[in-house]
């Protein structure tokens, strides 16, 4: 009774309030709605952006787990919108001017032969010397380039010597004045960078991305 006159008497839920007692149950349930959803009601493919099977092979993989499933697979390859790859007996042969893209223009005095399939951005500070290290020896064994992500060049992009694409960000890391208290580019200290020849390429990444409650 104490918890039904309270909830007569509070004038901030009317649910409460029409309902003493049991609208208290409203609330319960939204609490733990999350909970009942990921474990009674999601499919173990469905969620994003990774599924509940994604994260088991991590877990099993960083057990050293087996992590073969056998039966084929539980996605729906019948559904409408699943799209996959097919093999063919009779593959064709991709002429070696289309597996690759030259890039730059006349005035460009170092064109680039890129392939078609490279390592996207991963700066050194998100990833480690192991990761890098094993990214551009990889990069150097299948012939394609490296990008650096906005950290830039560490010794462990050059190691290997694999093709770079330096990426350089609004923290100018890589060439940044060290003298200035705040990020401020350092032609000299780019001109050094950009002339080894394991440097292949330059991006420029004009703005930062979204931050939550910072905008972009």
């Amino acid at each position: 009774w104490v918890v039904g006159l309270r909830d007569l008497r509070q004038p901030y839920h009317a649910v409460r309030r029409n309902f003493p007692v049991l609208g208290n149950m409203r609330f319960l349930l939204e609490s733990i709605g999350p909970e009942v959803y990921q474990y009674f009601i999601e499919k173990r493919t469905e969620a994003a952006p990774f599924s509940k099977d994604d994260r088991a092979v991590v877990y099993q993989r960083a057990k050293d787990v087996n992590d073969t499933m056998s039966f084929g697979t539980r996605h729906d390859v019948y559904s409408e919108g699943f799209e996959w790859v097919s093999h063919s007996i009779w593959p064709k042969k991709v002429p070696p001017h289309h597996q690759r893209v030259l890039i730059g223009g006349p005035l460009c005095t170092h064109p680039y032969s890129a392939a078609r399939l490279n390592i996207s951005a991963m700066s050194y500070g998100a990833l480690s010397d192991h990761a890098i290290l094993a990214l551009n020896t990889g990069a150097a064994a299948g012939n394609f380039y490296h990008n650096t992500g906005e950290g830039g060049v560490s010794r462990f992009h050059l190691a290997p010597a694999g093709d770079i694409v330096w990426n350089i960000g609004t923290g100018y890391f890589g060439c940044r004045d060290p003298d200035s208290a705040t990020p401020k580019f350092s032609p000299d200290r780019f001109a050094a960078r950009a002339v080894d020849p394991r440097v292949k390429m330059i991006e420029l990444k004009i703005s930062q991305g979204a931050k939550p409650g910072h905008g972009g």
